[in-house]
């Protein structure tokens, strides 16, 4: 059995319960009904700037634990029953108690959630999984030199230029595409190939990942007033903060290094020990587009109206909720598929592709 790392296990439930923030930020209603420039707009925002970072971790962390894997086909096939449980189980319920998603396509997308791009990270992350025997034989071909400046290249490349001028020349789609989780994936890579955690503290990175994080919500402050004042209207006060810009990024490597440097006590490590393994089933269920469009759109928003106080607690409170809640019920399908022998199945069919790959490649 493979040890986990505790360090990355507390970064991968810091993202989770990021994302999940963001949910109830976005599609629960808050930023969209906060009065526009009012105090609980902008602490919305701040909240929001805060957590911006969430998906670049996880592509981070791809990167940082595959460099010197190869994808095993058990891990792929464990992933892809995971999804399709969570995808018939939710179109089933859905099917149940509300007739309008009763399509032909819903039905069909229930069945493929990958190709129907149930959830747009997850559909990404399998394009990813294709590439990553070839990025980590490029990443280790590489000088450190080559590779460094690589990265800085399209770290400012993209991250500055693409987020002024977007153009998408590269198709990235603000980063909803497989092409920026490669690309994360490779600054995740780097970080573990040349064991970047040893070069800062974890304090100094927390204090430079709260750094970037002003700097993103003062660029959105700056922009908006700037182009009111010159243009008569808010334009483009969106500009930095998006998965691509180079102050998220930079904020998700430094929240990492933080979390591989922070020492974590026996209390926490048995929290992450029990939270880590529910992280995925956490997305998936409450980003189901069932979910997401039928209980938790505009949810929470008569909060937007609250004392900024009532604002901050209701969010935490709403996303401790929603992460704890969907870890219990991930944990109860972790169990299922225990006794239902899913993993063995899957070891089951590994080992049969292996020898049928050295049967026909290699005799």
């Amino acid at each position: 059995m493979t040890k986990r790392d505790y360090h990355v296990d507390l970064f991968r439930i810091i993202a989770t319960i990021f994302v999940t923030m963001l949910h109830v930020l976005g599609q629960g209603g808050i930023l969209n009904n906060a009065v526009p420039d009012g105090i609980n707009y902008w602490v919305a925002w701040l909240l929001e700037v805060f957590a911006y970072c969430a998906v670049n971790c996880f592509a981070l962390i791809s990167g940082y634990v595959m460099i010197n894997k190869t994808v095993k086909i058990k891990n792929v096939l464990k992933l892809w029953f995971q999804v399709l449980f969570y995808s018939l189980f939710f179109a089933f319920l859905f099917f149940l108690f509300v007739p309008e998603t009763r399509t032909a396509k819903n039905l069909v997308v229930a069945f493929f959630p990958v190709f129907g791009k149930q959830w747009w990270y997850i559909s990404s992350y399998f394009g990813l999984l294709l590439f990553i025997p070839i990025l980590n034989t490029s990443v280790h071909n590489l000088s450190q030199k080559m590779f460094r400046n690589f990265l800085i290249i399209v770290l400012i490349g993209i991250g500055v230029f693409d987020c002024i001028m977007p153009i998408d020349a590269l198709v990235l789609n603000n980063g909803y595409s497989p092409i920026w989780l490669i690309i994360l994936y490779l600054f995740g890579a780097y970080i573990k190939k040349y064991d970047l955690k040893i070069k800062i503290t974890a304090w100094k990175s927390l204090l430079f990942f709260v750094v970037m994080v002003v700097l993103t919500f003062l660029s959105k402050l700056v922009i908006r007033y700037a182009t009111r004042s010159v243009l008569g209207d808010v334009k483009l006060d969106d500009t930095f903060i998006s998965y691509i810009s180079i102050t998220l990024v930079l904020a998700s490597v430094f929240l990492f290094l933080f979390c591989l440097n922070v020492k974590i006590g026996p209390f926490f490590q048995k929290a992450v020990h029990l939270f880590a393994p529910a992280t995925l089933g956490v997305y998936l269920i409450h980003v189901h587009p069932f979910v997401f469009d039928y209980i938790i759109k505009d949810a929470f928003d008569m909060v937007a109206h609250k004392h900024a106080v009532i604002v901050v607690l209701c969010v935490l409170t709403a996303t401790l909720s929603i992460f704890l809640l969907c870890s219990a019920i991930d944990l109860i399908r972790i169990q299922l598929f225990k006794l239902i022998r899913i993993n063995s199945f899957c070891e089951i069919i590994d080992d049969k592709i292996s020898r049928l790959y050295i049967k026909v490649f290699r005799e």
